[in-house]
């Protein structure tokens, strides 16, 4: 029987470009046949959320930061800033409803800017 993440994991589509981005951590999760389970050898691997925050931080030197929207004391919904480390490009992701959705919108830009700078290198 399967352990139940803790943390929200990221879907298979994710997982695949994340892959294709080189993150080979160990964790808990793997997807197996499409299917989330636990890790196993020549399983695709599945992080969670917080994993892939801190891998692209750290590997990648791009900080994923969640916020919430707060005008005169009223709070709003919570949105995602891309900062690149290297050379102060910022970027803001649409609003999202829950502080997990903004968090993986704002992962999702990250690494698709990453997949983009990575196939431009490849060309020149």
């Amino acid at each position: 029987m399967m352990a139940q993440p803790s943390l929200p994991i990221v879907n298979k589509s994710m997982a695949e470009s994340l892959e294709k981005l080189g993150f080979s951590e160990t964790t808990p999760f793997c997807y197996k046949d499409g299917t989330l389970t636990d890790n196993e050898e020549d399983g695709l691997l599945a992080p969670s959320l917080q994993e892939v925050q801190a891998w692209i931080g750290r590997r990648k030197r791009l900080d994923v930061l969640v916020y919430r929207e707060v005008f005169f004391n009223q709070v709003g919904k919570f949105y995602a800033v891309i900062i690149n480390r290297k050379d102060g490009m910022m970027r803001e992701t649409a609003k999202c409803p829950t502080y997990n959705h903004a968090l993986e919108t704002g992962l999702r830009v990250a690494i698709n800017y990453l997949g983009k700078k990575k196939r431009r290198r490849r060309k020149g």
